[in-house]
């Protein structure tokens, strides 16, 4: 015998019993020794009587000649535990089976029939065979030779349909049954025929789908593509919906509750992004701009700042930091007529700052607005100016307050309609039955035990939602507000906390050194700041002058370790950590102020992103607009299932699921399975609350949304216009446009930085950065990736963005490489010029155009000057043509030569000869042409001719 020893219930009992029984017969290779091996107590010495072998083919009437000790592998038997012997019989048996028997001997010592005295009786014989090793052909007769084969029927392997496998079942019986030929429908042989060849039809289609359905370039389902695609990395994409901000307007101040309003463009809805309460005030309908008393007056392009006209008494702007402003061209500069305002003069921008102020000259109180370097103006913004029929001065553009984003998409449980109910399955009834065998070591189980029913099912749930397929798809829209752009923002706000502080602190020693003591809320906010005990050591009841003189010297000293953990916060927030109001929001609160605190909730407006990034929506990030929540039962406590992108991520308890397109348009829900996130427990019933409405369709013109519906808000009157157009609806991702562009999106993606290039092309990625340089340098013992930072619309990155930079790069630099971030190198120049102005031409207006194309601001129609800092990056050479063509190109210019071209502190090649100065890949060049500062670029002029 071979194998594993299971215990059978009576062998258990009779062990437990303390019976003997033979358990197992083991036939060596000489097939005259018998191994058998007992368990339990062997009661007295067995002899050669004891044991009979019965059975038997050829070889029968085996007779046993002696019985010994077991050998234990060659060694002395002594050490050989009991129950263990070695018969030897008198000739080998045959393949046939055997039984040995275990008996008693009578008086004479000849053997009976009975078992000895302490057996169990069922387990007194057992079987075996002498043939254990041996081939099973011995002693076997010849087997006859197999009948003649008949021919196989040619089988048509190309029949894969219906039709295809009915012609090739009737010719078959038409050669098996010569004598059918019936053809009627209504035959039972026809009927089977027709089944079996609906069935084969049904097996060829679920054949062909799995092989086709396995590969990339022959999947034919969205679903399979999708579930393909995500292996090598690549989002593809199911549409976005579109975006747009409206503006409101209303004679009496409204109030619109959230969840009650929504805006429609013929047959398209739009909703608000974020539900939430919006009040329509009427002097936020129309805002005027304030040209400072100039009659021609304009923003230039890439303004971050303007001035709005402030009211009286209750008509006082109210603007705050976070809302949307959108600046509109309402007349023309020349005619003054509105039918002539240039409608691509028109942009919203989100305010990051807002002041009052006062104009003494004229008396017009002000709101001073400021908005983020993002949403800078993309054209010159024409204020004021004098035109019209009487040629008087016209207020060209105004501001739109009262601005909602909205977006393209309708919700079916709008207005008291509800949600679409669908009910999982309960699971099939369990059945009692006998359990599956024990497994080795394992206890077996006593009764009946629970069963699965049978047929075994999948326990699965996928819904779909319902809705209108292909004619109105389920929405899917992009998180709003960006995790990114609020992180962002946060690092802003953590950065301008000491500046705020410090600000505060020296206009309470102004208002000191005028005689005015703190109170009580400068005393709370000072011991907040700087602490009780270090007050206390300050004379700042007796004299507040000093005691504020030296918190602003020892401003640094005294709050170094509140300093240190700002800037942790602000590196946190910079890699893209989303600080909290509960946590990050109570501790900065509790060191610097409440105020400081709650300006750092993430539901602020202020946090939301630039205005121009809440148009763009990227499709890739896109997730449908679907809520999922359970109606009873103890999943309607917990909180609602939202989408993910996969369910990679998700935990045992997280409630998420994954919105997968079909090719029909419709939207299917896949569940976790309790590893990668939970699923509705069985028989649940399941609200599904949704929003229909997506891709192109939403793309409407300006000025096409222009109806309000209001559900349950009555006496209000509301106006709507879109000043901007929709933008961002696109439509789902084609597949052959998917199996073009997954197989290379894992390479195309620039996710480690290696070489120098990868440092500078990750560097360049973050807001803020117009170029960057990078170079690798050799310490001594590593690697040093030396980054330089071209700012956006300055000339030296402030240390926020290094920081940024800085963090961005510690996440993806290779192993071994340490990163130094820092400023771009400034290169300054020498330039001489010599300039021949037109005889008609004013010498001196010749000269200050010539040095205003070649400085660092812009130029009279608002084009960056040639020495702009956004002009010119790392590398960037400076050619003598490209001087002498924008030099020329001035009014009033003759001609022009360039007579010194030249780095200004160090030796360079001629550039004048070679037609160009070249720069290094860190540095840019630098040209002020301020006399007041040399150090930052020459500029020499002279001017010949004119007048």
């Amino acid at each position: 015998m071979s194998g594993e020893h299971v215990l059978g219930v009576r062998e258990r009992d009779a062990r437990a019993a303390g019976l003997a029984g033979i358990e197992s017969v083991t036939v060596d290779e000489s097939r005259t020794r018998l191994a058998v091996a007992f368990f339990g107590p062997v009661p007295g010495e067995l002899g050669p009587a004891n044991f009979r072998v019965e059975g038997g083919g050829a070889a029968r009437d085996l007779r046993v000649v002696s019985v010994e000790g077991y050998p234990g592998r060659g060694e002395d038997a002594e050490g050989e535990p009991p129950g263990r012997v070695l018969l030897r019989v008198d000739r080998p048996g045959d393949v046939s089976t055997y039984r040995l028997r275990v008996v008693r001997t009578d008086a004479a010592g000849r053997p009976g029939t009975e078992p000895p005295e302490g057996f169990d009786p069922f387990f007194a014989s057992a079987g075996f065979t002498f043939g254990q090793d041996c081939p099973a052909t011995v002693d076997c007769r010849p087997a006859p030779c197999p009948p003649g084969t008949f021919p196989e029927p040619v089988i048509d392997y190309l029949a894969k349909d219906y039709a295809g496998l009915r012609r090739l079942l009737l010719e078959r019986l038409a050669l098996t049954l010569p004598g059918w030929g019936e053809r009627h429908a209504a035959d039972m042989t026809v009927a089977l025929v027709e089944l079996l060849a609906y069935a084969g039809d049904q097996l060829s289609y679920e054949q062909d789908a799995v092989a086709a359905e396995a590969y990339l370039d022959t999947a034919r389902l969205r679903t399979s593509v999708r579930r393909h695609v995500r292996l090598v990395d690549y989002p593809m994409h199911d549409g976005c919906a579109a975006r747009a901000f409206v503006c409101l307007s209303s004679d009496a101040r409204a109030t619109l509750p959230a969840g009650t309003f929504r805006f429609r463009a013929g047959g398209q809805v739009f909703e608000p992004v974020r539900a939430q309460p919006v009040t329509v005030r009427p002097e936020h309908g129309r805002i005027g701009l304030w040209s400072w008393g100039e009659h021609e007056y304009s923003l230039p392009a890439g303004a971050t700042s303007a001035a709005l006209r402030d009211g009286e008494g209750e008509h006082r702007l109210s603007l705050r930091a976070g809302d949307v402003v959108v600046f509109e061209e309402v007349l023309g500069a020349a005619t003054g007529l509105p039918a002539d305002a240039d409608r691509g003069h028109r942009q919203a921008v989100r305010l990051v700052a807002v002041r009052r102020r006062v104009d003494r000259l004229y008396g017009q109180r002000l709101l001073e607005v400021e908005w983020d370097a993002q949403d800078a103006l993309a054209f010159p913004l024409r204020v004021r100016a004098v035109g019209g029929p009487r040629c008087v001065p016209l207020d060209v553009a105004v501001a739109r307050g009262n601005t909602v984003l909205v977006e393209h998409g309708a919700s079916r449980a709008w207005c008291g309609a509800g949600p679409e109910r669908v009910t999982r399955p309960a699971r099939p009834p369990e059945a009692e039955g006998c359990p599956c065998p024990p497994e080795y070591g394992c206890a077996d189980a006593d009764g009946p035990a629970a069963l699965p029913a049978y047929p075994p099912t999948a326990d699965r749930f996928e819904p779909r939602v319902p809705g209108d397929g292909a004619s109105a798809p389920v929405t899917w829209s992009v998180p709003f507000p960006s995790p990114a752009d609020v992180a962002r923002a946060q690092a802003r706000r953590l950065d301008g906390i000491p500046g705020r502080a410090r600000e505060r602190l020296l206009e309470l020693l102004r208002s000191a050194e005028g005689g005015h003591r703190p109170d009580g809320a400068d005393l709370a906010w000072l011991t907040t700041v700087f602490g009780a005990a270090a007050l206390r050591r300050l004379p700042l009841a007796t004299d507040p002058v000093a005691a504020l003189r030296t918190l602003v010297a020892r401003f640094d000293e005294l709050l170094g370790r509140k300093l240190a953990r700002l800037r942790e916060l602000a590196r946190r927030a910079r890699a893209g950590y989303v600080l909290r109001a509960a946590d990050e929001g109570w501790e900065t609160g509790q060191g610097w102020g409440a105020a400081e605190g709650g300006a750092l909730d993430p539901e602020l407006p202020v946090f939301h992103g630039p205005a121009a990034r809440a148009l763009a929506p990227d499709p890739r990030a896109a997730l449908p607009v679907v809520e999922v929540r359970a109606d009873g039962g103890e999943d309607s406590a917990g909180p609602p299932w939202l989408p993910r992108r996969d369910l990679l991520d998700c935990g045992p308890a997280d409630r998420c699921f994954v919105g997968e397109l079909d090719d029909d348009g419709l939207l299917g829900l896949r569940f976790g399975d309790g590893r990668h996130g939970a699923a509705p427990a069985p028989g649940s019933v399941v609200e599904l609350r949704y929003r229909l409405g997506n891709g192109t369709a939403g793309n409407v013109g300006a000025e096409a949304i222009d109806t309000v519906e209001l559900c349950g808000v009555t006496g209000v009157t509301v106006r709507v216009r879109n000043p901007l157009p929709a933008t961002g609806g696109t439509d789902p991702e084609p597949l052959a446009e998917v199996r073009r562009r997954a197989p290379g999106e894992a390479v195309r993606r620039l996710l480690r930085a290696v070489t120098e290039a990868d440092y500078a092309a990750l560097a360049a990625e973050v807001p803020g950065v117009q170029g960057a340089g990078a170079r690798l340098r050799w310490t001594g013992s590593w690697y040093e990736a030396c980054v330089a930072v071209d700012a956006l619309g300055t000339d030296r990155a402030p240390d926020a963005l290094l920081d940024g930079v800085r963090e961005r790069l510690h996440r993806v630099r290779r192993i071994g490489h340490e990163v130094r971030v820092g400023p771009a190198r400034q290169v300054p120049l020498r330039l001489a010029l010599c300039v021949l102005a037109e005889p008609s031409a004013v010498a001196g207006h010749v000269r200050e155009a010539v040095a205003r194309v070649l400085g660092r601001g812009r130029t009279a129609d608002g084009a960056p000057a040639f020495f702009h800092p956004d002009a010119l990056t790392f590398g960037t050479p400076v050619r003598v043509s490209r001087i002498v063509a924008a030099v020329a190109a001035v009014p009033g210019v003759l001609s022009v030569s360039v007579t010194a071209l030249e780095r200004l502190f160090e030796p360079s090649p001629d550039a004048l000869r070679e037609g160009v100065l070249r720069l290094g890949p860190d540095e840019i060049a630098r040209l002020d042409g301020d006399p007041a500062r040399p150090g930052n670029g020459v500029l020499e002029l002279r001017i010949g001719g004119g007048r």
